[in-house]
């Protein structure tokens, strides 16, 4: 498992933050250490989980909870839903929200950060319309979504007034050969979105456990994403 950094600038900002990503948990409990071991090295102000944490493959899901939990102690945590939960819905959204992360189901909150900065932070849930986000565009501060799926994002997401999209799911495109994902549920062969930063917008992370089934992981280590937050400053 590797730490991947990437910089985020905006006008909105008044000062400096470290947010983490995670994904794809999917109850491995060796990613779970690895991920939570590097978290600690970075000591972020915010950690952004994006979905996945049960496995509706296996029917594991008793570690999904406590790793949230585990987040927590860390930093706070923000939680939006995977399809992973959506179709193997073995943890409730009480269960979810009672340890201690907030949870989004197609809604949003503000939140007060260092230095005044205030920032809206949403959740869009998996295989529904984005009729929500209405409300949350209109917001004046530094909007987060939270959304699972990247492919959601050539399929409406690009135009929403957002200023930053997290995302998994697509597990690196599971074989990487010069940079180029093989393989990504909702995308196919030769998928588009599958890891980095696009339009200065998305950021795709693929993972922190190894999972694919029968297709081996290659050239593609599991990864927990660091986002460094900068006010835009003008020469």
């Amino acid at each position: 498992m590797v730490l991947t950094e990437y910089t985020v600038t905006s006008d909105k900002l008044k000062s400096d933050h470290t947010l983490v990503m995670l994904s794809d948990f999917h109850n491995v409990e060796t990613a779970m250490l690895d991920a939570l071991r590097l978290v600690k090295r970075v000591k972020p102000e915010a950690i952004l989980v994006a979905g996945d944490l049960v496995d509706r493959h296996k029917k594991t899901y008793d570690l999904a909870a406590p790793f949230l939990r585990e987040c927590v102690k860390l930093a706070p945590t923000y939680f939006s839903y995977g399809n992973h939960e959506k179709k193997f819905p073995k943890v409730s959204h009480k269960e979810f929200v009672a340890t201690g992360a907030e949870v989004f189901n197609n809604s949003y909150a503000k939140y007060n950060f260092k230095n005044g900065d205030v920032f809206a932070i949403g959740g869009h849930y998996p295989y529904t319309d984005f009729d929500w986000m209405s409300d949350f565009e209109a917001e004046k501060e530094f909007k987060v979504l939270i959304c699972h799926h990247p492919e959601y994002y050539n399929q409406g997401l690009r135009d929403k007034d957002v200023d930053l999209i997290v995302s998994g799911h697509a597990h690196g495109g599971q074989i990487r050969i010069f940079g180029q994902g093989i393989l990504a549920p909702g995308q196919g062969l030769f998928p588009k979105h599958t890891k980095g930063f696009v339009d200065n917008k998305l950021i795709i992370g693929t993972g922190i456990s190894n999972t694919g089934g029968i297709i081996p992981r290659l050239g593609n280590p599991t990864e927990v994403v660091v986002i460094y937050l900068k006010p835009l400053r003008n020469k």
